[in-house]
């Protein structure tokens, strides 16, 4: 059991797809239960936010487990996609990707210019902040290790926990606002300006993630 331990840490330090997959895999666990988390603040407080946010977190975990398991069938020999297959897949999730960002949208105008006077608490807004620092730094990481890496399965994985973490950064920034008195007329102006700015990049990300998995799949 020690010895089969040890191999599997030997592995994992190279073997990157695994350990990517690895983190993945945890990340897309965290993730849900931050989306059941805002599930649950969402239904108490009454916000669309919330809301809407524990639904696009479940989609997203349902994304990366879709890619976990596509590479570990193909790792294990199971099953081996063409170019054609893994367009067509790459294809679908961004696709997904792209409709779970415009969903967001309307939530998000929800949130800047939502008038009630509601707090979540102290405890939540610090779990928020727990969870968007911890995906803040993963995903930079993660980003500066894989950056070169071809493979396009790490490649959707990176863009998919890039976007996690800024969608992370608008939950939080509700969060605190809520938190410290309500939507004041100077926050609703740069929270309106810091959530457009976000989406857009969210946008720019996926598209790009697209493309370029797209251009690779040969």
């Amino acid at each position: 059991m020690r010895k089969r331990f040890k191999r599997l840490i030997e592995r994992q330090r190279k073997d990157y797809l695994l350990k990517t997959v690895t983190f993945s895999t945890i990340s897309m666990l965290i993730g849900f239960a931050f989306a059941l988390y805002n599930g649950v603040i969402g239904i108490v407080c009454r916000s669309l936010w919330n809301g809407a946010i524990c639904v696009y977190y479940f989609l997203l975990a349902g994304i990366r487990a879709i890619i976990i398991s596509l590479h570990g069938k193909e790792a294990a020999g199971r099953h081996k996609q063409d170019a054609a297959h893994r367009r067509k897949t790459c294809f679908a999730t961004h696709m997904v990707l792209i409709l779970m960002n415009i969903s967001l949208v309307v939530p998000a105008a929800v949130m800047v210019t939502d008038g009630r006077s509601y707090t979540y608490g102290l405890i939540p807004a610090i779990a928020m902040a727990a969870y968007t620092t911890y995906r803040i730094t993963m995903s930079i990481i993660h980003y500066r290790r894989s950056r070169h890496n071809a493979n396009i399965y790490v490649a959707e994985l990176r863009a998919i926990n890039v976007i996690d973490s800024l969608v992370a950064v608008l939950t939080l920034q509700n969060a605190l606002i809520v938190t410290n008195g309500g939507m004041t007329d100077e926050m609703q102006t740069l929270s309106a300006w810091t959530s457009a700015g976000i989406l857009v990049i969210i946008a720019v990300i996926t598209v790009q993630s697209f493309l370029q998995i797209r251009r690779d799949v040969v």
